[in-house]
């Protein structure tokens, strides 16, 4: 399954990337367990709540990564 994902920020204006996420097969149906009772619950696609969730997975990389790079060794 390949999922097309927009990265940009709603109110962004500059340059955007197109971010292409490829869900292989064993994992598309169980990603979608999670998916389908959130878009029945919320009424919404289940396109949507499968971006959304990609998205926020996405920037919780980004933030975890960002923390790594700024801390600096303790010396002994």
């Amino acid at each position: 399954m390949n999922v097309y994902v927009n990265l940009k920020p709603n109110n962004y204006d500059g340059e955007t990337d197109l971010l292409t996420v490829e869900v292989p097969a064993s994992y598309s149906e169980e990603l979608l367990r999670y998916v389908r009772p959130i878009a029945e619950q919320k009424n919404v696609s289940e396109d949507k709540i499968l971006k959304d969730i990609i998205k926020q997975a996405v920037n919780e990389i980004e933030r975890r990564n960002y923390e790594r790079k700024s801390r600096k060794n303790k010396k002994r």
